[in-house]
């Protein structure tokens, strides 16, 4: 009797620790492809309309005003910064990843 339930324990122990299967496997490295894909579609129109075009990005969402008329967007896993100069009446765009300080740019 305690031999039948040490198997059926150890049975149900290998069941709950068993790794994923090979389709599930495939399923959630196509939806992580899928979704680094459209990062890198969405950051490449929006870093070639900041640094080439100098126009605001498409796909961010405006989070930081400064009372200096610059801006920060956040994108998905990006994020870029609309620099104003008052003075000098120039607006530049940096273009980064969210753990990038503002001082390094791409």
């Amino acid at each position: 009797m305690e031999v039948s339930k040490l198997k059926r324990a150890r049975r149900e122990e290998k069941r709950r620790n068993a790794a994923l299967s090979v389709s599930a496997r495939k399923r959630i490295a196509a939806v992580c492809g899928v979704v680094i894909g459209i990062a890198f579609v969405l950051f490449t129109v929006d870093l070639i309309r900041a640094k080439q075009k100098e126009l605001p990005p498409l796909f961010c969402v405006p989070v930081i005003k400064y009372e200096n008329g610059s801006e920060d967007y956040y994108g998905l896993f990006y994020k870029v910064w609309k620099d104003y100069d008052p003075f000098d009446r120039e607006t530049e765009y940096y273009v980064g990843f969210w753990f990038i300080p503002k001082n390094f740019s791409i």
